[in-house]
């Protein structure tokens, strides 16, 4: 199954503001995110997660306490949009690719 995974501001998507993956599940995704965060460095940070998410909100001085993968999907899930601040997190799967050219309907 493939997923779209978004990190954005207020003003829209970028071309680097969105990536598609091939997972199992949205868990998994997040599983990803969560053992390889260096991948996701710029999504995470610009969503203000990757210390609830890699550093479990732990200080900088001390090791980093991970979350598990649904801990990581609900942060995602409840991230949001704080003006040029903060970027929202998302995760959707993607249900229908078009092919194109789309034929025209047809009228009788």
């Amino acid at each position: 199954m493939l997923f779209l995974v978004t990190c954005v501001y207020d003003e829209g998507v970028y071309a680097e503001s969105f990536r598609v993956v091939e997972a199992p599940s949205r868990l998994a995704v997040a599983q990803h995110i969560v053992d390889c965060p260096d991948i996701w460095n710029r999504f995470l940070h610009d969503a203000h997660l990757y210390d609830p998410i890699i550093r479990g909100n732990m200080p900088y001085y001390v090791d980093p306490c991970p979350v598990t993968a649904a801990e990581a999907l609900r942060l995602i899930d409840r991230s949001s949009v704080d003006g040029d601040s903060r970027a929202r997190m998302s995760i959707h799967p993607i249900t229908e690719i078009l092919t194109l050219p789309l034929s025209e309907p047809q009228t009788d």
